[in-house]
């Protein structure tokens, strides 16, 4: 579909359900600015052009954002809201090359040193539960959001996707995926550790039922963010509150 047809069935339903005329343009699907400059502005505009549209938030890797795509991004950011989502999923350079990710923690520094430079808003998208990955390995990832100045973080628990290594791997058992009460501990040692003038926009991810092979339980959304809820409040924490702050401490944090 074009991306204007895109956007008249998303609108109408996020119109419906939040009773909202305003909106961001989510490019999310795949890498969304590996393509040719010029194309991306064409794509871009056309999303920006349809009613309603406030601004872009655009998905992609760190590794995957040329000289000319940034300036391009610069140029928008001055005219609107622009959003950039990076998928850097690990702080641990172990985790990365063993999950065949293709780019490194530093790729992951420099994109965001990058993009802040060009004065762009970005996000860190991080996905918790690596096989192999201890809880110290996944916690140099709140480590590495912290350092780069990013405005916003969303978690993911990691999916088995059918037709995948991933999934080839599973089934032959080589492999094991954490529980969701597991899951919502490593969430909450993350949100511990994360500074509370970075907004944590989702704390668990989704895939569809009919491609997902492992875990079962990452089906139900709501449940896994009421447990990760129902973890902080057993332990009593917040936001931040492994770097020191207190919760008198965050509501003054702009």
């Amino acid at each position: 579909m074009t991306v204007t047809k895109q956007l008249e069935l998303a609108t109408e339903y996020v119109r419906e359900r939040h009773e909202t005329d305003h909106f961001l343009a989510y490019f999310q699907d795949y890498t969304t600015t590996y393509k040719d400059v010029r194309d991306l502005e064409k794509m871009y505009r056309e999303a920006l052009g349809f009613p309603g549209i406030r601004g872009l938030s655009l998905c992609t890797r760190p590794d995957c954002i040329s000289d000319d795509v940034m300036d391009l991004l610069k140029d928008l950011s001055l005219e609107t809201f622009v959003w950039v989502e990076l998928g850097i999923q690990s702080g641990c350079d172990l985790t990365l090359l063993r999950m065949n990710r293709g780019h490194t923690v530093y790729d992951s520094e420099k994109a965001f040193e990058r993009l802040h430079k060009k004065g762009i808003r970005t996000a860190a998208h991080v996905i918790l539960g690596f096989p192999g990955e201890s809880t110290k390995e996944a916690l140099t990832t709140a480590e590495l959001v912290n350092r780069c100045g990013t405005a916003g973080v969303k978690l993911q628990n990691l999916h088995v996707i059918k037709e995948t290594q991933l999934a080839e791997q599973y089934n032959r058992g080589e492999i094991s995926i954490i529980s969701r009460s597991q899951y919502a501990s490593l969430a909450a040692d993350f949100i511990e550790r994360t500074s509370p003038d970075i907004v944590i926009q989702r704390v668990t991810g989704e895939a569809p039922p009919r491609m997902l092979v492992a875990p079962e339980w990452a089906i139900n959304k709501l449940a896994v963010m009421n447990r990760v809820k129902r973890e902080l409040m057993y332990r009593n924490s917040w936001q931040g509150r492994h770097l020191g702050y207190t919760m008198k401490d965050i509501p003054s944090i702009k």
